[in-house]
């Protein structure tokens, strides 16, 4: 990857953690209901039988709601579970509240280890966060690759990402590796990849 991305993606990634962390909960509160609201409104979630969601931290958008809605529909849902530096698996949860382990060594919520392995294969939906994204649907995550490894083995799955205005950018530094959504939807706006 040339040099010159390396250094954009990573100025726009300190610029948006900074401001991330700075969120208050009122705002990530009000503004996550409006994205959950328009959420339901555009995918309709009962048409999909495995989905992969993350568990939002550090003031992402919320998706617990989204998480309880699936399993209150008998949607089976697959949360990430870091494994290593630039690897992460899928698991399954049956119970928000009980099958997330809070104390994680990145500080995000992963499902306990007697949570079952998910296939990757199986996902339908892929619910995914980022730092930022842009307007033709590219993502800038945490420079990992976690996202990108696992939809390279699932291409046929529809891939959201849920995001504030702030973080949708006109147009974000990529390359070859980078893997784009399909549906983009913050509080104001839905950007459909082409």
């Amino acid at each position: 990857m040339p040099e010159t991305i390396i250094k954009e993606k990573n100025k726009i990634r300190t610029l948006f953690k900074s401001i991330r962390s700075n969120l208050n909960s009122d705002f990530v509160e009000k503004k996550s209901a409006i994205i959950y609201k328009k959420f339901l409104k555009i995918v309709n979630l009962k048409k999909f039988d495995s989905i992969c969601v993350y568990i939002d931290f550090n003031n992402e958008v919320s998706t617990k709601n989204i998480i309880n809605y699936a399993i209150k529909n008998n949607i089976k849902v697959s949360i990430p579970y870091i494994v290593d530096e630039h690897k992460m698996k899928l698991k399954y949860i049956k119970d928000y509240e009980k099958d997330i382990n809070r104390n994680t060594k990145f500080g995000n919520g992963e499902p306990f280890d007697y949570c079952k392995d998910s296939s990757i294969k199986e996902i339908s939906m892929f619910i995914i966060p980022a730092l930022a994204f842009d307007e033709y649907c590219n993502r800038l995550g945490f420079g990992k690759g976690y996202y990108d490894n696992i939809l390279k083995l699932n291409k046929k799955a529809l891939r959201i990402g849920l995001a504030y205005d702030y973080q949708i950018l006109p147009n974000l530094p990529k390359n070859n590796n980078d893997e784009i959504l399909d549906i983009i939807i913050s509080e104001n706006k839905v950007i459909k990849a082409d």
